[in-house]
């Protein structure tokens, strides 16, 4: 699946083949498409539902240009082309992964030393930093069990009979709730759909979620007044299911320091043995012998140490 980062304007291609080899589709017709959100495909994006790809040399391909109107989220695009070839109608979906990237391409290159300029000594091709660093931004998830950007969805946790509920990943806002499945609280509705009883409040972390009204005392310490509900607003054993934004507004200074140092672990000359798991390496001039740490975590101490944070942000007392 091709990676676009976020915000960015870019195009995706169309190549029609016939017989093996690239032809031009039915003289007067060029093919179209219509952009979903993949994970919700009932129907196309607003304003994106009927488009004509462009003619590209040559001959048999189309190509459509992506702006930030499309691009301005984490999600994952499909793109449903539809066009005649020999007189036979054939369409063809192709999934994008639309993704913040922890560092930009200039950025890193300023941090690593490179430069873009293919004549000079330092020149590395752009590219090779876009996968690299899309290859540390799965590491640091992998590691940490966290997504450091902004993504719409939903997270389910089970209640334990308190008025205060704690996440497994962080909320940035609250649209709706569901208990058990059912819809409970929806605040995308003009009015807001309240059945759950009581107004919410998302905790400074964003990993908690309580009941709340102004003359209550405080509820953080995921105790329950009895005046309210002698067994907490959260029911023990209830399935709640939380959806809105989630996870990091930004990405956060020191993941994007972690993510430029494995950045350049994955593009020095080592990396592939310790990747195919040789600890111990002899050349004609020079041997060297990895820690065993180094096939623990990232196989960066540095790295792991700014990461170690994250890890425990779940069980953070508020």
């Amino acid at each position: 699946m091709q990676t676009i980062n976020t915000n960015s304007q870019q195009k995706i291609y169309l190549e029609v083949y016939s017989n093996g080899v690239l032809s031009q589709v039915d003289a007067n017709t060029n093919p179209t498409l219509a952009l979903y959100d993949a994970d919700n495909d009932s129907a196309p994006l607003t304003g994106f539902g009927s488009l004509t790809g462009y003619d590209e040399t040559p001959a048999g391909i189309y190509s459509y240009a992506l702006t930030p109107a499309v691009t301005n989220r984490n999600f994952v695009l499909e793109a449903r082309w539809s066009y005649v070839v020999g007189g036979v109608t054939v369409t063809q979906n192709d999934f994008y992964s639309i993704e913040t990237p922890y560092a930009s391409v200039g950025e890193s290159m300023d941090f690593l030393g490179y430069s873009p300029t293919p004549s000079d000594a330092n020149y590395i091709d752009p590219k090779s930093i876009v996968n690299a660093e899309k290859l540390a931004r799965t590491i640091i998830e992998g590691y940490t069990g966290i997504k450091f950007y902004t993504y719409y969805g939903g997270q389910e946790v089970y209640a334990i009979g308190s008025d205060t509920i704690h996440l497994t990943e962080k909320m940035l806002t609250l649209d709706q709730i569901y208990e058990n499945e059912i819809l409970v609280f929806d605040q995308t509705q003009n009015p807001v759909y309240n059945t759950f009883g009581y107004s919410t409040e998302i905790s400074p972390s964003g990993y908690a979620i309580r009941i709340w009204y102004p003359g209550w005392p405080d509820g953080w310490n995921n105790q329950m007044d009895p005046v309210i509900y002698p067994y907490g607003r959260f029911r023990d054993g209830y399935l709640y299911r939380f959806v809105g934004q989630i996870g990091y507004k930004y990405v956060p200074e020191d993941i994007k320091l972690a993510s430029m140092l494995l950045m350049q672990d994955i593009l020095s000359n080592d990396y592939n043995w310790r990747n195919k798991y040789l600890s111990k390496v002899d050349l004609s001039e020079i041997s060297f012998e990895m820690a065993k740490g180094a096939f623990n975590g990232t196989g960066n101490i540095a790295v792991d140490n700014i990461l170690d944070q994250y890890r425990k942000a779940n069980i953070v007392i508020i």
